[in-house]
């Protein structure tokens, strides 16, 4: 009964690896073609390679655990030692597949970063469905992970990018809420009104709903840099709390 339990769970590990995968594939694929639309130069993505290289090393790995457990269940040899690194790799299988998800989501928030800078279309509009989808699961779907979960993880290499990736940020925000992201001397919230608040050493702003993110997003890569951050600072200054 223990090793079937462990073969299920080692399945069910695989299966959403392998969901995950293919819903962060998908989303970044239909990114690299909207953003192409834009004009000449494509719209900015940041980080999108090395999110895209990280979910096919992580479904790669749960895989192959996923596999070798089958294989040492299949097995004619039982022992105390060889339970025990089942256990091991099953465990390791569902923190990959949690892994899988954690960059599925994060290539979602990207997307919607990349889509409210893009002209409105009807390509743009699904690809927010198609983000927000992945970011809140329709009822029996994956469990919802809110950002105050997941942290920020920030690619942004010059003020247009940090721009993309605030837009996507904010998006997040609203759909979670309750929920506050510091950067240095810099706080955004969006609490139950709906409302986006930034805080800077300046002074206050509150967007109420609906909001544009792009505004909200150019005032805030305005107040970092003039708060004098590199944009390795940046990157690594994000913390992200629920309110």
């Amino acid at each position: 009964m223990v090793n079937f339990c462990m073969g299920r769970r080692a399945d069910a590990a695989g299966l959403r690896a392998t969901r995950a995968w293919l819903l962060g594939k998908g989303l970044a694929e239909e990114v690299d073609d909207v953003r192409s639309l834009s004009g000449a130069k494509p719209a900015r993505a940041p980080g999108l390679p090395k999110l895209l290289d990280r979910l096919e090393r992580h479904v790669y790995d749960v895989l192959a655990l996923s596999r070798r457990v089958d294989a040492l269940l299949t097995g004619t040899g039982q022992s105390w030692d060889l339970e025990s690194i089942i256990g091991v790799e099953v465990e390791a299988a569902e923190e990959g597949a949690d892994a899988v998800e954690h960059v599925a989501r994060q290539i979602a928030q990207l997307a919607l970063g990349v889509s409210m800078g893009l002209v409105p279309s009807d390509r743009a509009e699904r690809l927010d469905s198609a983000a927000i989808a992945v970011l809140t699961p329709p009822a029996g779907g994956s469990e919802v992970v809110g950002l105050a979960d997941d942290g920020i993880e920030l690619f942004c290499r010059d003020k247009q990018d940090l721009r993309v990736e605030l837009r996507g940020v904010f998006c997040r925000m609203l759909l979670d809420r309750d929920v506050s992201v510091r950067i240095g001397g810099v706080e955004l919230r969006v609490e139950a009104d709906q409302a986006l608040h930034l805080s800077t050493p300046d002074g206050d702003t509150a967007w109420e709903p609906p909001v544009e993110v792009s505004v909200p997003a150019g005032a805030t890569a305005k107040a970092l840099i003039a708060e004098g951050m590199s944009y390795k600072q940046i990157r690594h200054a994000a913390v992200v709390v629920r309110l």
